[in-house]
């Protein structure tokens, strides 16, 4: 196989890399390749990385990190306990 610009990891910041790329290099061939699936990633688990308290009337810190603490968990349980 060859390729123009190889990237590594699907996550939030190789497919902004790769689009950007792609974008400017129309006529390049950008490949992506990562670690399992194209689902697989960290950004994921990371609840897309955007994760945060955006309205304090509705939400709070306290709720944010208890959210966090159960995604986690929630991936442990996937990963450890199949």
């Amino acid at each position: 196989m060859e390729t123009d610009f190889l990237v590594i990891g699907s996550g939030i910041a190789g497919l902004t890399y790769a689009l950007k790329t792609a974008t400017s290099f129309p006529d390049k061939k950008v490949t992506i390749i990562t670690k399992a699936n194209k689902e697989e990633t960290n950004t994921k688990y990371a609840q897309g990385g955007i994760a945060g308290v955006w309205d304090e009337a509705n939400d709070s810190f306290e709720k944010h990190i208890e959210d966090t603490l159960i995604a986690a968990m929630a991936y442990a349980i996937k990963k450890w306990w199949r």
